[in-house]
């Protein structure tokens, strides 16, 4: 897949960040997720998942809407939650989109207000976004995609329960995980319960 293949806006504005090209990884994420398919995508450190991922979302939400978000990244920390926000700004101050952050170091008061003025996109831990949910902080009716950044780390925190309330209450919409390692048990079991049809991608 080359950036023809990708909305022009966006094609444009990696080139402007010097992308010069996707790796075989990162065209396999990518194109399932323009396909519709639920994705598992598996690689190193170093494998291109990040970069992945914000091309996945950013050609996903492909403009700017008054109301509820469309996609939404869990991270396994804070810091990742804010590193991640903090890549994902710098591209869509560019494409007229708007990314919250909501993570369990911050106000949940702030957080919710940001959110219900209209977002597109929120980068959130899981504990802080199902605080949040519960409390109405968001509407989920136009939600297009979900994203694990880091599905084994999610489950190794502690997580899973935040994680199955909240998939009790989604919508159904395309799901996006990445991680290191599926050898688990309890992620395959995760797995088949809550994405039982989808494709895995190894870096």
């Amino acid at each position: 897949m080359t950036f023809e293949n990708l909305r022009p806006e966006l094609a444009e504005l990696l080139a402007e960040k010097n992308f010069t090209a996707l790796n075989e990884f990162q065209n396999a994420v990518i194109d399932g997720i323009r396909s519709g398919r639920n994705t598992l995508a598996e690689g190193p450190e170093g494998s291109g998942k990040t970069t992945a991922a914000l091309v996945s979302v950013l050609q996903k939400v492909n403009e700017p809407a008054e109301g509820s978000p469309r996609a939404i990244i869990v991270c396994a920390s804070d810091q990742k939650a804010y590193d991640l926000h903090a890549e994902l700004s710098k591209y869509c101050r560019w494409l007229d989109l708007t990314v919250d952050l909501a993570h369990d170091r911050g106000n949940i008061l702030q957080q919710r207000n940001d959110i219900f003025d209209g977002t597109e996109i929120i980068v959130a831990t899981p504990k802080r976004l199902y605080e949040l949910y519960i409390q109405n902080g968001f509407n989920v009716g136009k939600l297009k995609m979900l994203i694990l950044d880091d599905m084994v780390e999610l489950f190794r925190k502690g997580h899973k329960m935040h994680l199955i309330r909240l998939y009790e209450s989604l919508p159904k919409c395309q799901h996006l995980y990445f991680s290191t390692t599926y050898a688990e048990r309890r992620t395959a079991d995760f797995i088949e319960e809550y994405l039982p049809i989808y494709q895995t991608i190894e870096a």
